[in-house]
């Protein structure tokens, strides 16, 4: 044989090796894959609901290489759904010969269009203040105080009727009229931020898996607050020093006395230690247009008096009101008010 002919064969020989290896390659991989169970989801990958709506799962099922049903031992992930936005459901299965397959689903939380029904309603948002303990009361109760026992009957009240407890960018963007909130829905806050709250009403928060806002006073509790971690309380500014006397308007506190310079300091100091600003409480209640313009100046979404009333759509968010809880309300009387 020609040497030319020669180097064409092995150069064929070669080229038919190399064909045949990939051909196993690609054979052996479809055909591991082929050997995988399967998921399928059923209502599509992507489902969509409204904000304050529990998620249903549509369904699933699981087979095996085999068409064997294995639809009982898919583990599925879901998501704690809290406010609207992009959420993740994952599944999971395992077959007899261990080989595994994920899937995953999207779910949309959207919030609703605004509407005159929802306009008219309004939104309640509670203002407390301490919480003791029922079985052991302080002998300087006032007003401000309402009993552990009190309080869980309001969160077990509220839980059971299904309500929804809006994120701070939910409660402006209500206010601002771009959306509805669910029909039952409110907001919790505490005052002060106090040690009778984080050791009595804390816990019951947690326990009955509601979402909650702190006001802290920062120079007085504002480290010890940050120190720990709380699934569903959230800590917001009651300012780092300005609940004290010093100004004339009102109740007297400080911060309508200061300048806009050093309002504005208080503010940013206090935001740098919570390491959040989406809320503020006015000291007191106490503010002045040029409070007012400090508050927005140092980022805040809404900020809060102590006025009694309803929030509504419209209303200046820097100047919303709240609806105060006194330690002696009755369920009932609770019951009303939303």
């Amino acid at each position: 044989m020609k040497k030319g002919k020669l180097i064409t064969l092995i150069i064929a020989l070669i080229i038919i090796a190399v064909g045949l290896m990939l051909y196993f390659v690609v054979s052996s991989g479809a055909l591991a894959k082929s050997f995988e169970p399967t998921i399928s989801l059923k209502g599509g990958r992507t489902v969509t609901i409204e904000l304050g709506k529990k998620y249903s799962e549509p369904g699933f099922t699981a087979k095996d290489h085999r068409g064997s049903d294995i639809t009982a031992d898919v583990k599925v992930t879901t998501p704690e759904i809290r406010s609207h936005g992009t959420y993740k459901v994952k599944y999971a299965v395992t077959d007899s010969k261990g080989r595994s397959v994920k899937a995953t689903r999207t779910v949309k939380v959207v919030c609703a269009k605004a509407t005159k029904a929802g306009a008219k309603r309004g939104l309640t948002v509670f203002m407390y203040h301490k919480v003791y303990d029922a079985k052991n009361p302080p002998g300087n109760l006032d007003t401000n105080c309402i009993s552990n026992a009190n309080l869980e009957n309001q969160l077990k009240y509220l839980v059971k009727e299904g309500y929804y407890f809006p994120t701070w960018q939910e409660v402006r963007d209500y206010v601002d009229g771009k959306i509805d909130l669910p029909k039952k829905s409110c907001v919790l806050t505490f005052d002060d931020g106090t040690k009778l709250f984080m050791k009595y009403g804390v816990p019951l928060i947690e326990k009955y898996d509601v979402r909650a806002t702190a006001f802290i006073i920062v120079s007085k509790n504002g480290k010890l607050w940050t120190s720990k971690h709380y699934k569903h309380v959230n800590l917001q500014s009651h300012s780092y020093n300005m609940h004290r006397p010093g100004g004339t308007i009102g109740h007297g506190g400080v911060f309508t006395a200061l300048s806009y310079k050093k309002g504005l300091a208080d503010l940013q100091r206090a935001n740098k230690v919570l390491g959040s600003h989406e809320a503020f409480a006015y000291p007191f209640g106490d503010y002045t247009k040029k409070c007012e313009k400090v508050v927005k100046a140092a980022g805040y979404l809404v900020a809060f008096t102590t006025e009694d009333a309803r929030v509504y759509p419209g209303d200046d968010p820097y100047l919303l009101t709240r609806v105060r809880i006194d330690g002696d309300i009755s369920l009932n009387e609770f019951k009303a008010l939303l």
